[in-house]
């Protein structure tokens, strides 16, 4: 295999119905280099696996699989992944995504080469809702979302949940300086103690090199109801959504940023646990929660004391449902 510019890091597991068309993206890049895609591919039990088999057999020289023969768990499986990768940048693209521009890793290596000073590039995105088909364009243009020209680590940590979001499948780093981080804090990296995997890779580059924003959709974001930030299994939902808090608390005290950022990411934490604890009905998560903040307003004393109370959560659970119905009645 020609030793490639870029590689481009694709996980997946039980991808299926979507892995076809987020490697038919990859393909049909056109470039003046030569690129590679290395898909880790984590013992899927769908038919993803030969899926992506078929494909590295008919391209032998462009694709390589990754694999083991047992589940590792998305951490590790993005590790050995990106392990695997030779080029001298790294693009993402997830196996549930896919790219929809055919200059996507042109446009973002021509950037890169040119700009020895940026260590990240990403870009705008269309959003694809898949259980109704909606497609949203150019996202962060359509959202009139405030994207900074070279963030830093405070811009990263505290908009990631307000407004603009840096899309994996957006995203080309250099490789080098994107080991050399992940390797020098395997506890926030490798060790399995947080649920989100990129988020905090892109605060921790903005403090070696800048990052870069290109104004122009170059891939399509796919929101399925089971993926681990949009799940309608609640208690998966608020248990991403609690690790995400303690991923960016952790990111606060690790790099002393401000008091307000930590504050509203308390804040957030606090709300997801005790959904959360309300949700697994767990009391001494609820306990927690109630030491840290000192007021409740009446629909957080009703998930506190739901989270003690299997009588009282059914209750409050049963009238959530029948005001879900009611209000899909209305809107119909």
């Amino acid at each position: 295999m020609t030793e490639p510019l870029v590689s481009v890091k694709m996980i997946t597991y039980n991808h299926a119905p979507y892995i076809a068309r987020a490697i038919e993206g990859v393909l049909q890049q056109k470039t003046n280099f030569p690129f590679e895609l290395i898909i880790g591919e984590d013992c899927s039990t769908d038919g993803t696996r030969e899926i992506v088999f078929g494909y590295q057999e008919k391209y032998p020289d462009i694709i390589r699989v990754v694999t083991s023969d047992k589940n590792v768990g998305m951490k590790k499986n993005g590790y050995r992944t990106v392990k695997a990768c030779r080029g001298k940048y790294v693009a993402f693209c997830e196996g549930d995504d896919f790219w929809h521009h055919p200059l996507k890793v042109q446009k973002q290596a021509d950037y890169m080469e040119s700009h020895p000073e940026c260590g990240m590039v990403h870009s705008d995105y269309d959003v694809h809702h898949v259980a109704s088909g909606r497609v949203i364009k150019n996202y962060m243009k359509d959202r009139k979302f405030e994207v900074p020209i070279r963030p830093n680590i405070c811009d990263i940590v505290e908009s990631c949940r307000v407004s603009f979001r840096i899309q994996t499948c957006t995203v080309m780093v250099r490789r080098a300086l994107s080991e050399q981080i992940i390797e020098s804090d395997p506890y926030l990296y490798l060790a399995g103690h947080f649920l989100m995997g990129d988020t905090q890779l892109w605060a921790e580059l903005s403090l070696f090199a800048e990052i870069a924003y290109i104004p122009e959709s170059l891939a399509t974001y796919c929101l399925l109801g089971n993926s681990a930030s949009g799940n309608k299994d609640k208690t998966r939902l608020w248990r991403f959504e609690k690790s995400h808090s303690e991923m960016l608390l952790y990111l606060c005290d690790k790099h002393g940023l401000p008091e307000s950022i930590r504050k509203k990411n308390e804040l957030s934490w606090c709300d997801s646990s005790l959904r959360l604890a309300f949700y697994e009905k767990n009391a001494s998560l609820a306990s927690e929660v109630r030491k840290k903040k000192n007021a409740f307003r009446w629909k957080e004393w009703l998930r506190y004391y739901g989270a003690r109370n299997v009588v009282l959560r059914c209750f409050v659970r049963g009238g959530g449902l029948l005001f879900d119905v009611f209000r899909k009645e209305v809107i119909n």
